[in-house]
C-alpha cells in the first residue's frame, strides 16, 4: 500500500499586553474597552491591531478580545497570565470575525484577590498568532500496524472477584460472606497491607470480620478496588465516601465528592460540610463552603447550624470575607 505523508507545522509569535483599571471596584459594574495593541504575523508580516473589553456578568467579569480588522482573520490564542487557575491554557478564535473573542470569565471573588494596594486590577495578556505552513510531500510505502487492543485488565480482575478462582480470603459483612484475593487487596488499600503485615489474627485465619459497614456498600467496594469502576453511584455516595476513608481509597472518594457536590442544593449544604468535615473530604468541604458564603440568604436552619458547628462557620464567614 502506498500512502502519501504531508507534513505541516506552525509558525507563532508572540505579544503580551499589559492593561490596568484603575480603582476597579468603582467601575466593575461598567461595560470598558481598553486602547488599541498592535502586531504583526509572523508569516505574512501584516499588522494588526485588537483592545480588549470587560462586561459585567453575574458575580463576574467577562473578558473579550476585539478586532477592527476588515478581510483579515488570523488564528491566535490567548491566555490571562496572571490568572493562570482560571484559564483552560489558551482561547482560540480568528481575529478579525465579526463577533468579538471570549476569553474568560473573571469572578469578582478571585478579583477581589488581584486587587493592587491601590484598587487597581492588572490583566496581563499573552496572545500569540499562529499560522499553519505546509511543507513538501512524499510518497512512501505503509504497512498497517495492528490495532492495540483495548485493555482487559479490569474485565480480568472483575472475573477473578466473579469466580473466586484461587481467592485466599473470607470477609465476613453482616450475614453476608466474600471471597477475596489478600494480595489485591494489599496492593490497593494501606489499611488492608498495614492489617495483614502485623501479627494479628485476621491475618493468621485468613478471616475478617467487618461490622461498620453494609454488605451491599462493602459489594462495592470491592468491585472497586478489583476494577477502578463502581455501580453504586450516585445513591450509595454518602456510605461509599466513608468507606472508601477507611480503607484509604482515594479515587473511590473523589468519585464520591464529585457525586455529592453536583447534587448540593441551599437545603442539604450543611448536612454535607458537616459530613465532608468528619471524613476529611478536604476538596467537598472547600467546594461546600464556598457554596455556602454565596447563598446563606438560602439556608434555612442557618441559625441553628451557626450555634452548634462554630469552628465551621468561622471557616464560612472568612470565605465571605473574602468574596467581598
Amino acid at each position: 500500500m502506498e500512502e502519501t505523508l504531508c507534513r505541516t507545522i506552525v509558525k507563532t509569535k508572540d505579544y503580551y499586553n499589559t492593561w490596568i483599571i484603575e480603582d476597579f471596584r468603582r467601575v466593575k459594574n461598567e461595560k470598558i474597552q481598553s486602547s488599541e495593541f498592535s502586531g504583526t504575523t509572523e508569516i505574512s508580516g501584516k499588522r494588526l491591531t485588537w483592545s480588549y473589553e470587560y462586561a459585567p456578568a453575574y458575580e463576574s467579569g467577562n473578558i473579550y478580545l476585539l478586532s477592527k480588522e476588515q478581510g483579515i482573520k488570523q488564528n491566535c490564542q490567548i491566555i490571562i497570565e496572571n490568572f493562570p487557575r482560571l484559564t483552560r491554557g489558551a482561547e482560540s478564535g480568528l481575529l478579525g470575525q465579526p463577533n468579538k473573542l471570549f476569553v474568560w470569565a473573571l469572578h469578582f471573588c478571585d478579583i477581589a484577590k488581584s486587587l493592587s494596594s491601590d484598587g487597581s486590577l492588572m490583566l496581563r495578556f499573552k496572545v500569540t498568532f499562529l499560522t499553519p505552513v505546509s511543507t513538501h510531500c512524499l510518497a512512501m510505502k505503509h504497512t498497517p500496524l495492528p490495532e492495540l487492543p483495548l485493555s482487559s485488565l479490569a474485565d480480568n480482575f472483575a472475573k477473578m472477584l466473579v469466580t473466586k478462582q484461587f481467592t485466599d480470603l473470607t470477609i465476613t459483612v453482616g450475614q453476608q460472606r466474600f471471597r477475596a484475593h489478600k494480595a489485591i487487596l494489599v496492593a490497593r488499600s494501606t489499611v488492608f497491607a498495614a492489617m495483614f503485615q502485623h501479627d494479628m489474627k485476621e491475618s493468621q485465619r485468613n478471616e475478617i470480620t467487618i461490622t461498620d459497614v453494609e454488605p451491599k456498600v462493602f459489594e462495592e467496594v470491592l468491585r472497586f478496588i478489583y476494577t477502578d469502576k463502581v455501580q453504586g453511584l450516585p445513591q450509595m455516595a454518602h456510605e461509599l465516601l466513608a468507606a472508601a476513608d477507611k480503607y484509604d481509597l482515594a479515587r473511590l472518594k473523589v468519585m464520591c465528592e464529585i457525586q455529592l457536590f453536583e447534587g448540593i442544593t441551599a437545603a442539604t449544604a450543611t448536612k454535607t460540610l458537616l459530613f465532608a468535615d468528619l471524613h476529611r473530604a478536604k476538596e467537598l468541604k472547600a467546594r461546600t463552603i464556598e457554596f455556602l458564603a454565596r447563598n446563606l440568604k438560602a439556608v434555612s436552619n442557618w441559625e441553628e447550624f451557626r450555634r452548634e458547628n462554630p469552628d465551621l462557620v468561622a471557616e464560612i464567614m472568612k470565605k465571605v470575607a473574602s468574596c467581598n
